[in-house]
C-alpha cells in the first residue's frame, strides 16, 4: 500500500506548508525537513481544520523529480502534444478502482487513463501569489 501524504495550504497565512498530519482537533503542520526526519517535515505549528486545506500527493512526479499534489499546475506531454491543466483531486486513493491518479484532468484532456509515455512537469500551484 501506498503512503498517503498531503501538504497544507494555511488560508489565514496564504502559507503553503510542506506536509500536515490530521490529528483528532487540529492539523499538525510540518516545514521542510529535507531529508532529516525521513522527508516526514519538522512540526512548526498546529491549525484548525478551518483554516487549512489539505492537498493529497497523487504519488506521482515530474520530470524533475518533484511530488505532484493536488491543485498543481502542469503541463502534460503526451504524443508529442503539449496540454495544460490543474492535479485535480486524487479519484481513487486507495488504488481499489485502478484510475490514474490524475483522472479527472487527463479525462478532461482527452487522454486515456492507461496511457503511457506521459510526461508532467509542474508550472506551479492554484496558490501561487501575484509577485507584487
Amino acid at each position: 500500500m501506498r503512503e498517503i501524504k498531503f501538504r497544507v495550504w494555511h488560508h489565514k497565512e496564504k502559507k503553503m506548508y510542506f506536509r500536515g498530519y490530521q490529528k483528532t482537533f487540529h492539523v499538525l503542520l510540518c516545514e521542510d525537513d529535507l531529508g532529516a526526519n525521513g522527508g516526514k517535515g519538522t512540526p512548526v505549528k498546529r491549525a484548525s481544520y478551518e483554516d487549512c486545506e489539505l492537498l493529497e500527493s497523487t504519488g506521482l512526479a515530474d520530470k524533475h523529480g518533484r511530488e505532484i499534489y493536488e491543485g498543481d499546475r502542469l503541463i502534460v506531454n503526451y504524443r508529442g502534444k503539449s496540454f495544460q491543466g490543474e492535479a485535480g483531486p486524487v479519484p481513487d486513493m486507495f488504488r481499489s478502482r485502478r484510475l490514474h491518479p490524475l483522472h479527472d484532468l487527463l479525462q478532461a484532456l482527452g487522454i486515456p487513463d492507461d496511457a503511457e509515455e506521459l510526461e508532467f512537469e509542474i508550472t506551479g500551484s492554484r496558490y501561487d501569489l501575484p509577485k507584487v
